[in-house]
């Protein structure tokens, strides 16, 4: 039978280096989960896998530094010293007056005011030490859109561990099959397999030629479902490239 653990809270006793092991084997134990048939959003894990107690209070904590990384900043003074500093290196100063370098400044902060101080501040490293993770000339001092492409690249590895997390903290712990479950299973399906024999006297076991050709149905049936789940998949994007293309003629005209 499987369980879901539900969420530890984060103790405040914690220390970093706790917390420092649990974010490096988030790995490791994400590597541990397994998706559930059909339902690509929910995950299981043996039990015996499954994080340890005092895993799951770190992974909460680590959970909890990185949202507060991702979280917006709204102090314009932080982000404009910032912006600042990567652009000394740049034409910024040189022949300018007051007015343009306000107005300069305002198209960066303009750009990056939604985005977390945290990232951008590891935009700005980069932009100076010319490990961008985006192609960017060091020639030219990167735009205003550059820089908050920049900062947003580097929140995705921010925003996969944050899923990582929430997935190894929220999945199913389920008993792995034991011996004898196994062999239930195989006598289960060695009596279907030879249904209309022993199990049934009486009745005819079913020729080869037969059971040829009930799996021959099998396979027809399973094709039929197929085409058909296609041919609606199918006719429905056909629809939404028709409704996509009468938009824009209406736009257009």
């Amino acid at each position: 039978m499987s369980s879901r653990l539900p969420s530890t809270r984060t103790p405040l006793t914690l220390s970093p280096a706790e917390v420092s092991r649990a974010e490096a084997n988030i790995s490791a134990l994400h590597g541990n989960l397994a998706p559930v048939d059909g339902q690509p959003t929910r995950f299981c894990v043996p039990r015996g896998s499954e994080a340890t107690t005092a895993e799951r209070r770190a992974l909460s904590a680590v959970a909890e530094r990185v949202r507060a990384e991702l979280a917006p900043s709204q102090r314009r003074n932080l982000i404009d010293a910032t912006v600042t500093r990567v652009l000394l290196g740049f034409e910024q100063g040189r022949g300018r007056g007051q007015v343009e370098e306000d107005a300069l400044l305002a198209e960066y902060v303009e750009a990056l005011k939604d985005l977390p101080l945290a990232g951008i501040h590891g935009a700005a490293e980069r932009f100076r030490s010319g490990t961008t993770l985006l192609p960017w000339s060091r020639r030219w001092r990167p735009s205003p859109a550059e820089f908050a492409a920049e900062v947003r690249e580097g929140m995705i590895p921010l925003r996969a561990k944050l899923v990582h997390i929430r997935q190894i903290l929220e999945a199913e712990v389920y008993d792995p099959p034991t011996d004898e479950d196994r062999a239930k299973v195989q006598a289960a399906a060695a009596a279907w397999l030879n249904r209309g024999g022993e199990a049934e006297p009486g009745r005819p076991r079913p020729s080869p030629e037969a059971v040829a050709a009930a799996r021959e149905d099998v396979l027809h049936e399973a094709g039929a479902k197929f085409r058909e789940v296609a041919v609606g998949s199918l006719a429905q994007l056909a629809a939404r490239l028709d409704a996509k293309a009468v938009q824009k003629q209406g736009a257009e005209a």
